[in-house]
């Protein structure tokens, strides 16, 4: 009843075509600067050591590239779902944190157009290796903003990092960048090589000043002489590449990331403010909580304080951007607004009780303001939906899921394989396929209370025990955390399309009737593990375009 409650809302929706939109970044210091660079470092992957092996030179271009970086790829919504569609700009090359996480490279194609720091795909094409995994289990994430400060801090879908350090060096030596998990020490020592014997003539290091990675972490020429202020690191953070360990170089390389990855903000200043952020400002309303307010009050708040001025008529709205000649965006087709539609989908949005005017989308429960998420883990389904499109109605009700125990006993079949346990086969971490009908993908539950995560546990036991009721047991604990992903932001959709942890939705307004179809399946106790929250959900097909035209308000001008 679940897919067909899904398929019958979604059917029933016109196909809303994918609007653009884009992100700003800081101002760059040094640091952000070389961050950037290694954020485009190709030589990383496991692709360029083998060239390396095969006789090849760290300061050469390969002399073939990664056959899967031939084409860019493009989920479309309909079988086959992905395909390629367009040569991709890392022709020629290896992988590197930017392919999966792009910005302008397909910017001049209206077919695709910016990025947000994602791809177009609904799982990342992977290199190809013995294990056979073509695509990566999750849709590339959005990294803009990923770094904001909350309280219990995790990154990923899964929430298996607890710290940009671990996010990074995990990437850095994983599947991503083609490396298998019993590779970790290899994959970490070719990091080190790299940056040792990189002598700055490469076409990157043109890009950021013709620098070489040891000039760039000792701050001096190679004549000795202390490098311009605009490319001169953090004091503390310099190291002589050449006598530093390994593992002072990777944690070199971790902060200069750290750094760039931290400057990738939404709406940072009024020249580049969404329709949404603009509204807030010529309204004189606060765009952030006050100091201790949580996100959820301030979004309360800030509700407040929209009707309050809307009753005594002193709302103004946003119908052109101040920062364009035609008052236009510089980046997106749709118009610059922020009127009377986005304003009712703004009240559906926060909306915990119908009225006859309009439903309740009780969406910020779990994407408060100013985020548009609270960071957090929730089950809406998603995992149901793409296991049962294959195996049939009720059948993710029906799959056995062990218990702690059992999982511990047999681990090497149920949990993830890591650099610590590399023959693990991870049946529970793996997207729902037609010939394996125990494959699915649990999310956090792979994560949860595993021996191999420890740094994480406390943040996500948090996240999933805070609530009512609370956990009582490790068990309960662990059934909380079945098919739980880390809520992404609703900011700047149209630069991340397809939708969810595994890119099956590929526009706003199938998305929301995704949410309709999900909240009733949750009220007649259809979803296994459903989050609590879905239940107070109380939409219909009338409310769909006001809150998708108030997704829409929140594109800005990024870049």
């Amino acid at each position: 009843m679940f897919r067909q409650l899904l398929l019958a809302t979604v059917t029933a929706l016109s196909t809303f075509y994918l609007l653009e939109a884009s992100a700003n970044q800081q101002s760059l210091t040094p640091d952000v600067l070389h961050g950037e660079r290694l954020f485009q470092e190709t030589r990383f992957a496991q692709y360029f050591y083998d060239f390396v092996t095969r006789g090849g030179d760290i300061n050469e271009p390969l002399d073939r590239g990664d056959p899967k970086l031939e084409k860019t790829f493009r989920f479309f919504g309909l079988p086959p779902y992905q395909i390629p569609f367009t040569t991709s700009p890392f022709r020629g090359k290896s992988y590197s944190c930017r392919t999966c996480h792009m910005v302008d490279e397909h910017s001049d194609q209206n077919e695709l157009g910016m990025r947000a720091l994602a791809d177009f795909a609904s799982r990342s094409p992977l290199s190809s290796r013995k294990d056979s995994q073509l695509v990566t289990v999750r849709n590339s994430p959005v990294l803009v903003g990923s770094l904001s400060h909350r309280d219990n801090f995790v990154l990923h879908y899964d929430g298996e990092f607890s710290s940009v350090h671990d996010l990074v060096v995990s990437t850095l030596t994983g599947r991503n960048l083609g490396w298998l998990p019993s590779e970790h020490e290899v994959a970490t020592m070719h990091i080190c090589n790299v940056i040792r014997d990189d002598d700055g003539t490469g076409e990157l290091a043109e890009k950021f000043g013709g620098l070489s990675y040891a000039e760039v972490f000792s701050g001096l020429s190679d004549a000795k002489q202390l490098l311009p202020e605009k490319y001169l690191i953090t004091a503390s953070k310099r190291i002589k590449v050449s006598e530093s360990t390994c593992s002072e170089i990777v944690t070199g390389v971790t902060y200069l990331l750290e750094r760039y990855l931290g400057s990738l903000k939404f709406s940072r200043n009024s020249s580049n403010y969404s329709p949404y952020d603009r509204f807030l400002a010529i309204n004189g309303l606060p765009g952030y909580p006050s100091r201790g307010e949580s996100d959820e009050a301030y979004s309360g708040r800030l509700v407040s304080l929209i009707e309050s001025f809307g009753k005594n008529g002193n709302l103004k709205f946003v119908k052109y951007n101040p920062n364009t000649d035609d008052g236009k965006f510089r980046y997106h087709d749709q118009p610059y607004q922020f009127t009377e539609l986005e304003l009712l989908g703004l009240k559906i949005f926060f909306s915990q009780k119908p009225t006859p005017e309009q439903g309740a989308g009780n969406c910020g429960s779990c994407h408060p303001a100013p985020h548009f998420t609270d960071f957090s883990l929730h089950n809406i389904g998603v995992t149901q939906v793409e296991y049962e499109a294959i195996h049939g109605q009720g059948s993710f009700q029906k799959l056995y899921i062990p218990t702690r125990k059992i999982r511990d006993k047999e681990a090497n079949v149920y949990l993830p394989a890591t650099s610590a346990h590399p023959d693990r086969v991870g049946i529970f971490r793996k997207a729902a396929s037609q010939s394996n009908a125990v494959a699915a993908d649990l999310g956090a539950w792979n994560i949860f209370l595993n021996d191999d995560y420890p740094s994480p546990q406390e943040q996500i036991y948090n996240q999933l025990c805070n609530g009512i009721p609370a956990c009582e047991t490790a068990e309960q604990a662990l059934q909380k955390a079945i098919a739980t992903f880390k809520t992404p932001t609703l900011r700047n959709l149209g630069h991340s399309a397809p939708y969810m942890h595994n890119g099956q939705i590929s526009d706003l307004h199938a998305t929301v009737g995704f949410y309709i179809a999900s909240s009733r399946s949750a009220k007649y106790g259809l979803i296994r593990n459903a989050d609590s929250e879905l239940r107070n959900i109380q939409i219909t097909s009338k409310d769909i375009q006001p809150l998708v035209s108030f997704m829409i308000s929140l594109y800005e001008d990024y870049y």
